[in-house]
């Protein structure tokens, strides 16, 4: 998650009070997150006991950095966000893992923290955040991470994908829809959570062009081949999420 300044073709993509409600709500409205968390830890190219590096674009509140250093106790992870109020909850939820965590602010929408980084990185994870980059702004992002990968390393997003036509974007809508219905039946506070997802948080029922920016899932592996990587693909896909990524040849 972040609240990066624009640069051009981007627009300002996140708000304190976004970070404060998606903390509260994200894990409702994200579809079947704890499957996909679990799925892209298992795509890290590492044994359960290596020691590597990670860093996790846009971190949020620090979930999937938190499976990251369980999943591999010899871990290292940078945890980059865009909020300062991420930060500080990601900051709680891993004090169990501090000695292993570098928390750091950043832009996604510049490229100066690019060379901040240490490296190079057996792996890059990004959650709900590359989305707010135009086509170019992706590309640039894959180029720029695959020559920060160690040979074998990987770069996995989970994000949302644009629509190949309106009947998709309807499906993948009511497929959303459906999904954070089913995740907050029962919830205390489940007609909340409802009410506030269907209250714009949608992309696919009401698109914010002018900040969501989400690119098709095709033009986007082609995209990583173009920046190098040599095994692309789709891991996962459900109401318009998509956990993709590809491997950097050893």
């Amino acid at each position: 998650m972040t609240d990066s300044k624009p640069s051009p073709g981007n627009q300002p993509a996140w708000q304190e009070d976004d970070s404060t409600a998606f903390i509260r709500y994200g894990d409702a409205i994200t579809p079947s997150r704890a499957e996909h968390v679990a799925l892209l830890t298992a795509l890290i190219p590492a044994r359960p006991d290596e020691s590597f590096l990670a860093i996790d674009l846009a971190c949020g509140a620090g979930g999937l950095s938190a499976a990251i250093l369980e999943r591999f106790p010899a871990s290292r992870v940078v945890a980059l966000d865009g909020s300062h109020r991420m930060l500080d909850e990601a900051r709680r939820r891993l004090a169990p893992y501090a000695d292993r965590v570098d928390f750091r602010h950043f832009d996604l929408f510049a490229r100066d923290w690019l060379d901040a980084l240490p490296g190079p990185a057996r792996c890059f994870v990004s959650s709900l955040a590359i989305h707010h980059l135009d086509g170019p702004g992706k590309q640039r992002l894959f180029r720029d991470l695959y020559e920060r990968l160690e040979p074998g390393g990987a770069l996995l997003i989970l994000d949302l994908v644009e629509p190949v036509n309106p009947i998709a974007q309807a499906a993948y809508a009511a497929a959303w829809d459906a999904v954070v219905r089913e995740q907050t039946t029962g919830l205390p506070e489940g007609a909340e959570v409802y009410a506030f997802f269907q209250n714009g948080w949608n992309h696919f029922a009401d698109p914010d062009i002018e900040v969501d920016k989400p690119s098709g899932l095709f033009e986007q592996l082609i995209w990583l081949r173009e920046a190098g990587f040599a095994a692309v693909d789709c891991f996962w896909l459900r109401a318009g999420h998509a956990l993709y990524g590809g491997y950097r040849s050893p």
